[in-house]
């Protein structure tokens, strides 16, 4: 029987220490170290946390890839949680919902961030690197941790799957239906 925790939401004072669990694993998958400030914890401290742990890790990868900052601000922070691409779908209004348009309006902010000048080199990189995570782990959790279905499903030798389930440290459940 698999073990439950309570949401994120209900237990806040885990927040400072997977913070740094997740800065750590982005920092030996080769993103620059970074570090948060007091303020930018308690407003973590203070966010809903819809996507549970989840959000957490993908708002922590986020931050590491696409910020040049060494020290992660309240201010940034607050720029980043209320981004559309943080908002849930149901949010979304009357808009058609499509990847591409959700990377052009996400790209469009991130750019605005840093005013006349361009971001670091290695955007193309990043961006791959941050939508690889979850279109891998959606086609496991899809075929039930099943990689040879899961690779056929993205279309990808399962020798390249399984590569990338290793780079990008995915937790792979199989379960029985």
């Amino acid at each position: 029987m698999p073990i439950r925790l309570p949401p994120l939401r209900e237990r806040i004072e885990d927040i400072p220490d997977l913070v740094r669990h997740f800065f750590s694993l982005v920092e030996k998958e080769g993103l620059p170290a970074k570090q948060i400030d007091q303020e930018a914890l308690n407003l973590l401290r203070r966010y809903r946390w819809p996507g549970n742990v989840r959000e957490l890790e993908n708002l922590v990868r986020r931050l590491a890839a696409l910020y040049p900052q060494d020290v992660i601000s309240e201010n940034l922070l607050e720029q980043e949680l209320s981004h559309p691409s943080v908002a849930s779908v149901e949010e979304e209004t009357t808009e058609n919902i499509n990847l591409g348009g959700s990377v052009e309006r996400y790209l469009a902010g991130y750019f605005d961030t840093f005013g006349d000048a361009l971001p670091p080199p290695g955007l193309y990189h990043r961006i791959l690197r941050e939508v690889e995570y979850p279109l891998i782990s959606a086609a496991l959790a899809a075929t039930r941790g099943n990689q040879i279905k899961a690779a056929e499903l993205l279309g990808v030798n399962r020798n390249t799957l399984r590569k990338k389930i290793r780079d990008l440290d995915i937790q792979v459940m199989r379960s029985v239906r």
